[in-house]
């Protein structure tokens, strides 16, 4: 049977014409997808009915009244994914004007969707994104007369309600030229000045302008823009957009005019303003001032994303020493997980253990997210003892709070403690394992709940031992 991609490319390349139809025969009676695929590839010479049969999906879609829960919502977006797909691989080279009529279609009807759907995952605003980039890109694929596209496009982004045309502005330039999204940003600025020439103050007034200034800047990679159109509504900006205004310099390579916006301290998280002065210098080949910046928010914080931030802004020849200040802060910080997690990223996993075990009530086992993967890390260094204080701690914070919809966690975490405990390491300065493991049952008696877990969990794991056995 052929393992790789190319041999299964070859191997089909080979088969005869006969026994391939055989084939997709045999999967669409077998498949609904593939039936449906191979009744639009009857289409392709026709794309006039192929529109006509994406365009009957969309109806449907459209007279659907039931309300979309979480997962049901998830599933049309799906859905609707896979529909863009389909249209942008099977008629979108055949009739770019169909597949933007199909995707404007489909753009139109945010309001009632999202009017009827959970949509705290954000599937359905990422798929409806999605139709806005196809209506961008098939619209640029059109014989229309190019200088129709911008008033459409405006036409159809402003009579956005929920935020997800925004697409429309930000990848504007997939349709338009340099030329067309200045011209448009020019307009913008210009009904502004008029608006504010005649007196108008109501900020919803401009606010569907700013906006669109604001995403432009993005599709046209001007920062300078974005700032404009801040300083009309706010000539004090607040330090989220100071952020903004250098996050997007960084990104365009402008790091000379972020500077500015960095100058004054006030009002900014101090480390968030510490961390972007430190890059912006280090962008301008200024290592010798940022990276004193970055060692003072690393020695602040402790955390490994500023320790390894500061790495990049040392040479080679000076990381060591800093590697030795790591290690020094560490083993003198009052937070056991933060000093343990530094000390593991630098290598020193007997001192990682250290810290844990030295003060193991310090540690806090609802930060789960830090210490699932600092246990999995100690119990590969075989740091059983390190390892045993930190599932402990996320065993206690479930049980304490008798969290029931974590008990299967609590469960894991049981039997990962049983089998260290295996290992028969020196418990010291730690509770013994067979104590603990008493006052726990004694404790916490009663979460039937729980104990049903840890039974259900060792079943499972005595059935994966017994198939082992017999394999």
């Amino acid at each position: 049977m052929p393992t790789r991609k190319e041999d299964l490319d070859a191997f089909i390349r080979r088969q005869s014409a006969d026994t391939l139809a055989s084939l997709l025969l045999e999967l669409a009676s077998e498949h609904p997808e593939v039936q449906q695929r191979l009744a639009r590839l009857q289409l392709a010479d026709k794309p006039d009915r192929l529109a006509a049969n994406f365009r009957k999906t969309l109806t449907a879609w459209r007279r659907q009244t039931r309300f979309l829960d979480y997962r049901a919502g998830i599933e049309w977006a799906s859905d609707v994914e896979a529909w863009l797909s389909q249209i942008e691989r099977e008629l979108l080279p055949r009739d770019p004007m169909a597949a933007v009529a199909l995707a404007e279609a489909l753009i139109e009807c945010d309001e009632s969707v999202f009017n009827r759907a959970d949509d705290s995952s954000g599937r359905i605003g990422d798929a409806m994104r999605s139709a806005c980039r196809l209506w961008l890109e098939a619209a640029a694929r059109c014989e229309s007369p190019a200088d129709a596209w911008p008033a459409r496009l405006r036409r159809l982004a402003e009579a956005d309600h929920y935020g997800a045309r925004e697409a429309l502005w930000l990848q504007a330039d997939l349709l338009l030229s340099q030329a067309q999204l200045r011209e448009m940003v020019a307009a913008f600025e210009r009904e502004l000045d008029a608006a504010a020439a005649a007196g108008s103050t109501a900020a919803g007034d401009h606010r569907p302008a700013l906006g669109a200034l604001t995403l432009l800047s993005h599709a046209l990679r001007d920062p300078d823009i974005h700032v404009r159109a801040t300083l009309r509504r706010c000539p004090r900006p607040n330090p989220v957009q100071k952020q903004g205004f250098v996050l997007q310099y960084l990104d365009v390579g402008r790091p000379a005019d972020a500077l500015p916006w960095l100058e004054d301290p006030a009002d900014w998280h101090p480390h968030t303003r510490l961390r972007l002065l430190a890059e912006a210098l280090k962008r301008l080949g200024q290592n010798d001032r940022s990276g004193p910046i970055q060692q003072q928010v690393f020695e602040q914080t402790l955390s490994v994303d500023d320790f390894r931030t500061w790495l990049g802004h040392l040479a080679p020849a000076a990381q060591t020493a800093a590697f030795s200040r790591a290690r020094e802060l560490a083993l003198d910080h009052e937070d056991p997980v933060t000093a343990a997690r530094l000390l593991v990223d630098i290598g020193c996993f007997a001192e990682a253990e250290q810290v844990l075990v030295a003060e193991p009530a310090r540690i806090t086992g609802q930060d789960y997210s830090w210490l699932v993967p600092l246990a999995k890390t100690l119990e590969a260094q075989q740091c059983w003892r390190g390892a045993t204080a930190v599932l402990r701690a996320l065993q206690d914070a479930i049980l304490a709070k008798a969290y029931s919809p974590a008990y299967g966690h609590a469960a894991r975490y049981w039997h990962q403690l049983h089998a260290i405990a295996d290992q028969s390491p020196d418990w010291a300065p730690l509770q013994p394992h067979a104590e603990y493991v008493a006052a726990l049952r004694q404790t916490h008696a009663r979460k039937s709940a729980f104990w049903a877990q840890v039974a259900k969990r060792q079943g499972t794991e005595a059935g994966d031992r017994l198939d082992g056995e017999d394999a």
